[in-house]
């Protein structure tokens, strides 16, 4: 257990790192002294972030038309991805300083690019957290990124520009190196727990503590929401330091920003911390129309207070920066940890989900940076306050909607059956035999968990022993593994071998301890 503990904490230590690294690199890339010479020299009609935003949504709506090649393909391909990203992001900082190629079609070209590192390099890391460890952990270490981060740009901020750009180029494969150090601490954290027969890079994934959402007014309302915070992450990022690159008082050095202020950083890093703990964390058990109804609330008033300081002439600049990356952090922790919840909630696979959140984030901020980029911080406000009426209007009328069917059939139920208590009772032996169910896939998961550890199956055999008495086909296992007809029949046969069995049955004799009834019953 000690060793589990210490293997998670590991885990969640590099995640945390590699987030910070992916934000840096993004942040410096658009808005510091190395790289604003390209950003100047571009010479397009539109704002350079608008290309990097189209790698993300290219990457996204590969990861919605393709979920489990992407799955699949990820084994082989983050290296190539890690070290393309890394050349894209050259390419956009030398493309002024060279004759090779055309300046604005190399920098384009390294944006989409670096767009598309970026957003596949975070998608790992939040996939990972999201399968291997625990809400309140993924919470955490997005958390801990998002204070982390301006205060590693700072200090970046300080080196030269060559030494700048050397070390923003080299940051992706720092990432990539970050990731595979937390994948191999999940893995060991795994190892020594049951799985429910899923995987994530290779790592037996947490099992799924809550049931998921089968019912299709809480469908409607999940995908309602990621697509609201969506758009809220893409209007309030159009108002922040990082709405567009090269451009605002967050790109000098003469105006003080919230970093120069270590007391303000530690408000910030306070309220940040608060919002995650009591208003994500301690309205995990409310209901999922409600639930993220105080986090937009509190984006709603954080962006109102920045637009009342921003209004005051004798206001410290620093603390009009504080509060702006708070409205921007709680938008960005908002919908991660949204995206998070849907993923282990829906049965649609995870690549799915986030690429279809990613795409949707990455289309909305694209139409910002090409139309609203001049619009004022109420016109913005105002942006916000529209999408969250219409976030609650469309949850509402689901909800309405599904409680006027169900009083239908009650009522009609009434009619046919002439008594209430037939219903109840219907619906209580119903929830018994959820729970039941329920109980029984957990003890078959420990169970075989036990037997895996005492016939010395590999991490490989023990999930596909679990899917095995779990009654799945073997085309059901190589589709939910992502491995060959022939791999998944080696280990079938390798786990027959080593549990000395002839068939399925056998082994599931073994599984629920019948075996040695059995062989009493002969003796």
């Amino acid at each position: 257990m000690t060793a589990s503990i210490k293997d998670a904490g590991l885990c969640a230590l590099f995640a945390a790192v590699g987030l910070t690294v992916n934000l840096t690199w993004c942040t410096l890339a658009g808005h510091t002294p190395g790289f604003n010479g390209t950003l100047s020299s571009i010479g397009v009609a539109v704002n350079p972030r608008a290309f990097f935003l189209a790698g993300i949504l290219v990457t996204g709506i590969a990861f919605v038309a393709l979920p489990r090649k992407m799955r699949e393909w990820d084994a082989s391909l983050w290296p190539a991805v890690a070290l393309l990203a890394s050349v894209g992001t050259g390419c956009f900082a030398i493309a002024a300083n060279q004759d090779a190629f055309p300046p604005i079609m190399l920098a384009i070209g390294g944006l989409i690019v670096f767009g598309v590192g970026y957003f596949w390099l975070t998608a790992r890391f939040m996939l990972l957290l999201a399968r291997t460890q625990s809400f309140a952990c993924t919470a955490a270490c997005v958390s801990a990124s998002l204070i982390a981060e301006p205060v590693l740009v700072a200090a970046m901020e300080r080196l030269g520009s060559a030494t700048q750009i050397g070390a923003v180029i080299a940051l992706p494969i720092v990432s990539a190196a970050l990731f595979q150090c937390a994948r191999s601490a999940a893995l060991k954290q795994r190892a020594c727990e049951a799985s429910g027969g899923r995987t994530v890079f290779g790592v037996p994934s947490l099992p799924n503590e809550g049931a998921r959402v089968s019912d299709p007014a809480e469908m409607r309302n999940a995908f309602i929401l990621a697509a609201a915070s969506s758009l809220l992450l893409a209007t309030v990022r159009g108002l922040s330091f990082v709405g567009l690159w090269g451009e605002g008082h967050f790109d000098t050095f003469e105006q003080p920003s919230m970093t120069s202020h270590p007391g303000l950083w530690a408000v910030y890093a306070i309220a940040l911390i608060g919002f995650a703990y009591l208003v994500l964390y301690r309205t995990a058990n409310w209901p999922l129309r409600l639930r993220f109804q105080p986090s937009f609330l509190t984006i709603i008033l954080t962006l109102a207070a920045s637009m009342i300081l921003a209004g005051d002439a004798h206001a410290d600049p620093a603390l009009l920066d504080t509060l702006m990356r708070l409205n921007d952090s709680f938008s960005h922790l908002m919908f991660w940890m949204l995206v998070v919840i849907i993923a282990n909630a829906v049965s649609i696979p995870s690549y799915r989900v986030i690429g279809a959140a990613g795409s949707l984030y990455a289309g909305a901020s694209i139409v910002w940076v090409l139309f609203l980029g001049k619009a004022s911080a109420v016109e913005n406000l105002i942006v916000i306050v529209v999408i969250y009426l219409l976030t609650i209007v469309s949850m509402h009328y689901g909800w309405d909607k599904r409680g006027t069917e169900r009083i239908e059939q009650h009522d009609a139920h009434d009619a046919a059956a002439g008594a209430n208590v037939a219903s109840d009772t219907e619906t209580t032996e119903q929830n018994e035999e959820g729970l039941g169910a329920l109980l029984m896939t957990r003890a078959i998961e420990r169970r075989c968990a036990e037997v895996a550890q005492a016939y010395r199956l590999s991490p490989r055999e023990s999930e596909i022993l679990v899917l095995l008495a779990q009654g799945r086909t073997r085309t059901y296992i190589q589709e939910e593994l992502v491995l060959a007809e022939n791999t998944v029949k080696t280990h079938v046969t390798h786990i027959y071998g080593k549990l000395g069995v002839r068939d399925r049955q056998d082994m599931i004799d073994i599984v629920l301890g019948l075996a040695d009834e059995k062989n009493e019953a002969k003796g």
